[in-house]
């Protein structure tokens, strides 16, 4: 609630949706959505409700939830041709979440805590409220009369983050936020140094095929080598970043000597002899058919930029897939798009011309994260999105 007021100081209610997300695992989560959705009229900002579906599970639910949670805003941030998504994690959401993690690693990369700004199925992920702690915000919140929702999961020790909560010093909250911050500064430098070598490693094909040097690989410092392959990941996959025990696993087969094959985060890697190939996991590529919309242009699969007939319908190639093409694998092919025309005529733009069809790289692919990392560490000391009169170190001032 905190983060809805404050934005609809700084922007106009029109430009903003609000998005709640039912997860459905207690009683009454509907009715407080409903009564979300109240107060956003009140204020004049679109709300809607988007609701987790099918069986729950049984363990791990908050992890589970944040993957459907996302998922889920993200999704409907594509639909609707939005590509910023405001969160209001906290300081304390910081503290806490670097504390679990020493518990279990040392490693900076983990200890970076939670980014001021991270990608997500194509949608920017912005935290502009991660210098403030809560109890400002409810101050905030009290001092306009605003009413808020308390989810009762926040004080269940049921989970390890409620435990972790419950028992962190408040004077522990500053250090460890500052923790995360010393760990982002090094990790920032770290990126940089991965989209240098990625810049003049990497080679990117038309067909959303990453290629890269498996001896230059293996000479990285390691902390480099990971961010590496996790950017190069994240672009040609799901546009999700790997499990660390699966990345790790990844960059293990890549440092060895033997040929293989894994599958993560929506990617499939490939080592060969002398060089890595990364691309698309068919599998994980929606293949219900999607039709080219009036206007003729459609972001397919947050990959490539189709152009054609309106009503054209575009899916996987699958079991489309012609014969092998020399030196790309069957599951690159796999994982093209696969045009229908209205007329019946099919083809794939990749490998057969049509003057009506035109296709690019485009979404994650097009963004070259891997060649154009910019540090987010300026959102975490500026917060250029919300009211000055909030912050009080110098230089904290609202978007123009």
């Amino acid at each position: 609630m905190a983060m809805l007021h404050l934005a609809v100081e700084v922007f106009a209610p029109s430009r903003l949706i609000a998005l709640t997300v039912d997860h459905g695992l207690r009683d009454g989560s509907a009715a407080e959505a409903e009564t979300v959705s109240r107060w956003c009229a009140a204020l004049g900002v679109a709300h809607h409700t988007l609701r987790w579906d099918g069986e729950k599970p049984r363990t791990g639910i908050q992890a589970k939830g944040r993957v459907a949670r996302y998922g889920l805003m993200a999704a409907r941030c594509r639909e609707l041709d939005i590509n910023v998504l405001l969160t209001a994690h906290t300081r304390d959401d910081q503290a806490e979440t670097v504390a679990m993690r020493k518990q279990r690693t040392g490693s900076l990369r983990s200890l970076a805590g939670i980014w001021p700004e991270t990608p997500w199925d194509g949608v920017r992920i912005c935290r502009p409220l991660l210098g403030e702690n809560r109890g400002r915000l409810r101050d905030y919140l009290v001092a306009k009369d605003v009413r808020w929702i308390e989810d009762p999961s926040n004080v269940n020790p049921a989970f390890e983050r409620v435990r972790v909560r419950q028992g962190l010093p408040a004077n522990d909250h500053a250090s460890l936020a500052g923790e995360a911050l010393a760990a982002m500064t090094h990790m920032t430098a770290v990126r940089a140094e991965a989209a240098r070598w990625l810049a003049a490693n990497a080679q990117l094909e038309p067909v959303g095929l990453l290629r890269f040097p498996r001896d230059g690989f293996r000479v990285l410092p390691a902390d480099v080598a990971l961010e590496a392959l996790d950017v190069a990941i994240r672009m040609v996959g799901s546009g999700r970043a790997p499990e660390r025990s699966t990345l790790l696993s990844a960059a293990a087969l890549v440092q060895g000597n033997a040929a293989g094959r894994l599958t993560l985060a929506g990617a499939i890697m490939a080592c060969r002899n002398r060089e890595v190939l990364l691309g698309r996991e068919p599998g994980r590529i929606d293949p219900e058919p999607v039709p080219v919309p009036p206007g003729g242009s459609l972001l397919w699969d947050g990959r490539f930029l189709i152009s054609g007939p309106e009503g054209t319908l575009v899916r996987p190639m699958g079991v489309h897939c012609p014969k092998r093409q020399k030196d790309l694998p069957a599951f690159v092919l796999a994982g093209l798009p696969w045009l229908e025309f209205p007329d019946g005529t099919r083809l794939s733009p990749h490998l057969e011309q049509h003057p009506e069809i035109t296709v690019m790289l485009a979404g994650r692919l097009s963004q070259n994260p891997a060649f154009t990392i910019q540090t987010s560490l300026e959102l975490h000391n500026k917060h250029p999105m919300l009211p000055s009169k909030l912050w009080t170190p110098a230089g904290r001032g609202p978007a123009p």
